[in-house]
C-alpha cells in the first residue's frame, strides 16, 4: 500500500498560496478519481482498497510530521511506500520533479516529516515555484498567491504533477522519475 500526502497550510486564508501546490494537486486527483475527504485525527483522508491511501495534514505546515504519524503506523507504511507532494522554491517555476530521499532544503514540512520517520529516505514530488525576487522574504513568498502570469500556466501543472500519483502507486519511484524528470516538463 502506498501513502500518499500533500503538502499546505489549513485555512482559507492559504488556500490559493504556493506553498498549498501539495494540497491542489492531492485535491485535484481526488477530482479526478470522484473520491471523497474524511478526517482521521489531524489529517483528512481518503483510503481505498486498491492500494493507496491519500492524505492531507490539517495541521500548519511545520506540524506534517506529527500529523502523518498516527496513519503510518496504523498501516504500516515503509519509507519507499510514502509519496509527499510538496513546493520547491530550488526548482523553477512549473518544473515537477521526483526524487528519493535528500535533506529537507529549508522546506519546513519536509523536515517535519524528517523528523518525525527519524529518516529522509521517503519519496518526493516537488513542485517548482522559483525564487522569491532578491528583495522579497522566502517566508512571504512561499504564502503568497500565484502571479497572474503564472496562474496561466498552474493548471497545466497541477495536471503534469497529478499525473504523476498513478504512476507512482502502480510502478513506483524510479517509472515515475523517468516519465517526469525530462528537461522538457
Amino acid at each position: 500500500m502506498k501513502l500518499i500526502v500533500g503538502l499546505g497550510n489549513p485555512g482559507k486564508k492559504y488556500l490559493k498560496t504556493r506553498h498549498n501546490i501539495g494540497f491542489v494537486v492531492l485535491d485535484n486527483f481526488a477530482e479526478r478519481e470522484s473520491l471523497k475527504w474524511k478526517k482521521y485525527k489531524d489529517i483528512a483522508i481518503i483510503s481505498l482498497s486498491s492500494g493507496f491511501l491519500i492524505a492531507k495534514p490539517c495541521l500548519f505546515m511545520n506540524q506534517s510530521g506529527p500529523a502523518i504519524i498516527p496513519l503510518i503506523k496504523k498501516y504500516n507504511f515503509n519509507c519507499e511506500d510514502i509519496f509527499v507532494i510538496h513546493d520547491d522554491m530550488d526548482i523553477e517555476f512549473g518544473r515537477v520533479q521526483l526524487k528519493k530521499g535528500g535533506s529537507s532544503g529549508g522546506h519546513n514540512g519536509i523536515q517535519s516529516i524528517i523528523e518525525a520517520l527519524g529518516t529522509n529516505e521517503f519519496m518526493r514530488l516537488r513542485i517548482g515555484i522559483g525564487r522569491p525576487p532578491e528583495t522579497s522574504d522566502p517566508v512571504n513568498f512561499v504564502l503568497s498567491d500565484f502571479l497572474k502570469e503564472e496562474l496561466e500556466k498552474l493548471d497545466a501543472v497541477i495536471l503534469r504533477a497529478t499525473d504523476a500519483i498513478p504512476i507512482f502507486i502502480e510502478s513506483g519511484i524510479q517509472k515515475a522519475m523517468n516519465v517526469f524528470n525530462r528537461k522538457e516538463n
